[in-house]
């Protein structure tokens, strides 16, 4: 499979920030699909702040309708104005509006769950899910944070970048190395790369969440960012999950089509 290279995002001059707004942002950064609330001291761990600090944050953004307090406690969880605004971006979502009717056809063929992903920082974002009738219950759903270099789909995605970007990645994982388990992940990714070679697609069992096997491919759109797309399986164990024949090229076509977007 021939490799294309994503462009480069163009970085923002640091003297056009606000330092308070990004605070504000981190705050909300922190919460994911399946937390409800969260403490103040679980939240400055997460933002790397003092609670004092972090409890003003989110008192700022209570009174903005951003985060609702538990009454009689030190819990906040998200309100209605960050429905607002993530509703806003799915609906007017070219993409997402998109790989919606790709995503369910997938499922309903195969019978499995369909996931759109673009990166998000240091992980996978979960744009949009399909899941067929009778598919394993999974905890997916837009939203969802998965991690790079555990998934068949953050593997997709790497390969899809420019090899310093893939460098600075490796490096990471070996710096952070010092466990066999570390080591082997690193064989894992490149594995990962050699398959999408050959096949256009790349396959992990776990690494998100134990029991559950991904195939994944990525593809270009037309600003030249990067996006991908994944089938997952649940399972008992390793080895234990295996795809239908076609899912592989099925998969490739979809990724074709969305790169049309």
């Amino acid at each position: 499979m021939r490799r294309r290279i994503a462009n480069a995002a163009p970085k923002q001059p640091a003297s056009k920030t606000v330092d308070s707004l990004q605070r504000g942002l981190e705050v909300l950064r922190c919460y994911q699909p399946g937390e409800d609330v969260l403490s103040v001291a679980e939240l400055a761990i997460r933002l790397e702040l003092p609670q004092a600090t972090t409890l003003r944050l989110l008192m700022t953004l209570q009174a903005h309708g951003f985060l609702r307090r538990i009454p009689d406690g030190d819990l906040f969880g998200l309100d209605v104005g960050c429905l607002l605004v993530g509703q806003a971006f799915l609906s007017r979502s070219t993409l997402v509006r998109k790989a919606r009717p790709v995503l369910q056809n997938l499922a309903n063929r195969f019978n499995l769950h369909v996931i759109l992903c673009v990166p998000e920082r240091k992980q996978m974002l979960v744009l949009a899910h399909a899941n067929g009738k009778t598919a394993n219950t999974l905890p997916l759903g837009a939203g969802l944070s998965l991690p790079v270099a555990t998934t068949a789909i953050g593997c997709a995605w790497l390969w899809s970048q420019r090899p310093i970007a893939q460098g600075d990645w490796i490096a990471q994982l070996r710096n952070n190395a010092g466990t066999q388990e570390d080591s082997s992940q690193v064989a894992k990714i490149y594995l990962a790369f050699h398959d999408i070679e050959r096949d256009g697609v790349c396959t992990s069992y776990g690494g998100w969440l134990e029991g559950v096997a991904m195939m994944a491919s990525s593809f270009f759109l037309r600003d030249g960012s990067t996006a991908a797309i994944g089938l997952l399986k649940g399972g008992s164990k390793p080895g234990g999950v295996s795809f239908d024949p076609e899912c592989s090229l099925a998969l490739r076509e979809a990724a074709v089509d969305m790169s049309r977007t």
